[in-house]
């Protein structure tokens, strides 16, 4: 590979370690929701997506549970609720996240110096020509 392939591949590491620290940051602060909320009422309450006590409703019942519906899952997300598919899915999220940043770590090089202009010779961007330039970029939390 090329010195350019590897500024390209080191680039593409940096991209997916930002993107991995959001996702995981998302994934951690609904976890802490999750384990509050467990804190301060340890029965779940309704479910469903309407309240069992709407006229109507026809929501199942607390105990035989809605725990597998994805409709209620966004609902109970948007509640500040609890459920059972989204506490799966958290955790399965959080191991894809784990098992991605192996993967990185063994078979991508890490960047030896991420948007330094001294990464690259100072005359490859006159070689080039197109007008090329190099623009530096620094990520933050």
């Amino acid at each position: 590979m090329s010195s350019e392939h590897d500024a390209l591949v080191g680039e593409l590491r940096l991209l997916a370690e930002a993107v991995l620290d959001r996702v995981d940051r998302v994934v951690q602060q609904y976890a802490a929701a999750q384990q509050a909320g467990a804190a301060q009422d340890p029965q779940p309450t309704d479910t469903g997506v309407a309240g069992a006590d709407a006229p109507g409703a026809g929501a199942p019942a607390p105990s035989g549970g809605c725990d597998w519906c994805p409709v209620c899952a966004i609902a109970a997300l948007v509640r500040g609720e609890s459920h059972e598919l989204l506490t799966r899915l958290a955790t399965q999220v959080a191991a894809i996240i784990a098992l991605i940043r192996e993967l990185l770590a063994r078979y991508l090089p890490a960047p030896a110096d991420p948007g330094g202009p001294e990464s690259t010779p100072p005359s490859e961007p006159a070689d080039r020509g197109g007008g090329f330039v190099s623009i530096p970029v620094t990520i933050r939390p």
